[in-house]
């Protein structure tokens, strides 16, 4: 671990990992620290020609970095509210690790011949949710309740993606129709009980939205709505090309929460209160890439971290909140362009806020 004063926003930031190889934060659809905030969880990918890959697990405090898991798991994401991680070994053996210990037990099997299209999800009832792609070709959204078979309960020739299961309410998985750019119709929300699939937010044909996280709580949830076009803000002279909005449970209700300059990944403190985000080049706008604060209560949005460029979508910052919520981490691409994982602690923003 070593601490760097950014040269643009002034503001200490640790970096606890380099390279040559990519050390990617969790994605920012799950919880990235232990209930304790002592841990954070990063994917290291494999130094070519040796198997040193995998999950890992860094002392936000002291920077020490332990292996959870090797390179053969995939889909790690931890619980939103127990000290549990979920993983796949072999694509689709399931497994719970306990975050205190590391240590591993199979909880299930996922249906043969298949593979995820993202991380695992979990509700509150320990229900396990994720997209996937069956052996037939098809795309399939799966639960696993415990001490039950996984069972099949959506299928589509669309290819699914980012499916989230509500916090606290697993009769609802969000998910996507991944096109790996805009979509006519790209959010959607499942009733498993009812087997019935609806838009989540109705897309008009000129709007593009994406990346989108539930709340802690699953009260709401935030995405992008990108204006490739942009406005220009009168105040400042900006050209605004990122919109956050937020949507209530059941996608009746959106307020934009923000709008700024190259917003991309959107991201809930867990009391709702601040966001964060990315700041990328996309769409021909070139930007000094970084990780912006949002005040949602007053929309103040302010850069608070710069970063390098990202070489590919999983280098981007992914940006995410500590449980507590009083320090981000974040993927800063190193002069290759491979993540490193960084966090930044909000105290030292919000004196001067």
């Amino acid at each position: 671990m070593t601490e760097y004063v950014d040269k643009v926003t002034g503001y200490t930031v640790r970096r606890y990992t380099e390279g040559p190889e990519r050390n990617a934060k969790l994605y920012f659809t799950c919880e990235n620290f232990s209930c304790d905030d002592r841990y954070f969880f990063f994917m290291k990918q494999d130094t070519p020609g040796q198997h040193n890959g995998g999950c890992f697990r860094a002392n936000v405090e002291t920077g020490e970095i332990e292996r959870v898991t090797d390179a053969a798991y995939r889909g790690f994401a931890t619980d939103r509210e127990k000290n549990i991680g979920y993983t796949c070994k072999n694509e689709t053996e399931v497994y719970a690790v306990d975050l205190n210990t590391c240590e591993m037990k199979k909880v299930g099997d996922l249906p043969k011949g298949g593979q995820i299209t993202g991380h695992l999800t979990a509700a509150d009832t320990g229900r396990i949710a994720c997209s996937y792609h069956l052996a037939n070709k098809l795309y399939a959204l799966v639960i696993l309740d415990p001490g039950k078979e996984a069972e099949v309960v959506y299928q589509s020739d669309y290819r699914l993606g980012h499916a989230q299961i509500c916090p606290t309410d697993e009769n609802l998985i969000f998910y996507i129709h991944e096109t790996e750019g805009d979509a006519f119709q790209r959010t959607w929300m499942f009733d498993v009980r009812e087997r019935y699939v609806r838009p989540y937010y109705v897309e008009h044909p000129s709007e593009w939205i994406t990346h989108e996280v539930w709340a802690a709580d699953g009260q709401e949830m935030a995405l992008m709505k990108l204006d490739p076009a942009g406005h220009v803000d009168g105040s400042k002279g900006e050209v605004h090309t990122g919109n956050i909005i937020i949507g209530d449970k059941d996608g009746r209700h959106f307020d934009v929460a923000a709008t700024s300059v190259q917003l991309l990944h959107p991201c809930l403190s867990r009391d709702r209160k601040w966001l964060c985000a990315d700041r990328i080049s996309y769409l021909g706008t070139e930007v000094q890439e970084g990780v912006v604060l949002i005040e949602r209560a007053t929309k103040k949005c302010k850069l608070i971290a710069t970063t390098g460029s990202c070489k590919t979508g999983a280098d981007h910052q992914h940006p995410s909140f500590n449980r507590k919520g009083d320090r981000i981490l974040f993927s800063n691409p190193d002069e290759n362009g491979n993540a490193q994982v960084c966090v930044i602690d909000l105290e030292q923003v919000k004196k001067d806020w």
